[in-house]
Order: C-alpha cells, then sequence, then structure tokens
C-alpha cells in the first residue's frame, strides 16, 4: 500500500509516534497503516505531514475556527506544507475531503486514503499537494518552516490574491486559520463579484 506515492514522496528521516490504539482505525481503509508507518512525520522533504493523535485534535481546533458547520462529522489525518488539512468525513463512510483555509474550499475527493495517496497525488501533484509551488518555494528557501507555522498566502485567494510564489509566505498555522476563518466569516454570504475592502481583524 502506497508505493506509487512513497516512490514519488519517499518519507522522511525520523521515527514514526506510535498511534495510542490503531484498533479502531483499521475499518478505515488505510488509516491504520498510515498512522503507523508515519504518523508525526512527513514525505517528500515536508510535502505532506501525517498527524499524530495530538495533531490531529489540534488540527480538528483549528478548522472548527473556519468551518464550525463541520466540526461534528471530520477527523483530521494529515497536513500538507500549505496548512491544508486532509480529514475524513465520519458522515459519509470515511472519505476524504480537503480542507483550504487559503481558497476557503471544502473540497469533497469522493475517495479513500489510498485512493488519495496512490491516485490521486500521484496523477494530480499540484492540485493535491501544490506541487507546482512547492518546487520553486523550495528553490527559495531550502530551509524547512518551524514546527507549527506553514506556508500560506499572504492575501488569501478568495480575496483575489494571486495563486503565486510571490504571495506565499512562513505564517504560524493558528493565526493563518485563525485570520482566514476571521475573513472567510465577514465576505463568505456577500454577492458574487462584490468589491472589498476595508477588512479588519478582531
Amino acid at each position: 500500500m502506497f508505493e506509487r506515492f512513497t516512490s514519488l514522496y519517499p518519507l522522511d528521516a525520523g521515527e514514526a509516534s506510535p498511534p495510542a490504539n490503531t484498533e479502531p482505525l483499521r475499518q478505515v481503509p488505510g488509516l491504520a497503516e498510515l498512522v503507523t508507518m508515519a504518523a508525526g512525520l512527513s514525505f517528500g522533504d515536508g510535502i505532506l505531514r501525517v498527524l499524530t493523535d495530538d495533531e490531529a485534535r489540534r488540527a480538528q481546533g483549528l478548522a472548527n475556527l473556519m468551518w464550525p458547520e463541520w466540526a461534528p462529522r471530520i477527523r483530521p489525518f494529515a497536513q500538507d506544507w500549505m496548512g491544508r488539512q486532509y480529514v475524513l468525513d465520519l458522515h459519509r463512510n470515511a472519505m476524504v475531503l480537503l480542507l483550504d483555509p487559503g481558497a476557503a474550499g471544502v473540497y469533497e475527493l469522493d475517495g479513500t486514503i489510498p485512493d488519495l495517496l496512490d491516485e490521486y497525488v500521484v496523477e494530480d501533484p499540484d492540485t493535491f499537494l501544490a506541487q507546482d509551488l512547492f518546487t520553486p518555494w523550495r528553490a527559495a528557501h531550502p530551509e524547512r518552516p518551524p514546527a507549527g507555522t506553514c506556508v500560506g498566502f499572504r492575501t488569501p485567494l478568495f480575496l483575489g490574491g494571486g495563486g503565486a510564489v510571490e504571495n506565499l509566505e512562513v505564517v504560524d498555522e493558528e493565526v493563518y486559520w485563525s485570520v482566514h476563518g476571521q475573513l472567510w466569516a465577514k465576505v463568505k454570504d456577500l454577492p458574487e463579484g462584490t468589491s472589498i475592502s476595508g477588512v479588519e481583524i478582531s
């Protein structure tokens, strides 16, 4: 399992954190195998990280800031270098969702964890891991961002920010999700095409 994914994105150095209990996870295709192999570690020089139990709870709290309506039904299991979360939709047979704070998007992937890693990511890495931004970003910033940070958009895509390296910066994950959550709450119900200015964060 995950051979296609790991051939392109090898597991980075380190020792996986033991999951608290993998038995309840065995009904979810691929989850027990993934966390046993890589909880607390990353693949592909930091492009995707598998969350520990504590990190998953923290990620859940961040997601709740932006999409509280999804809180009862999701379980985060991984996040990419841009702070986007991959979560299980517990109301939909543990199918995978992608939560993207920069684009204010919740994307239903209609697949399992093995589908995500061995098919979707392998066949379309730009969509699912932002590989097209990761490569030039790491060329210009070879150092890994510190723990608890991600590489996020200075101006979010949903406010007209560009999907380019020039619009990226290293930012604290909690600040990133909180600020984007506040911005999204202010603009999400505006009619399409509304001009936005003077948004303030409290």
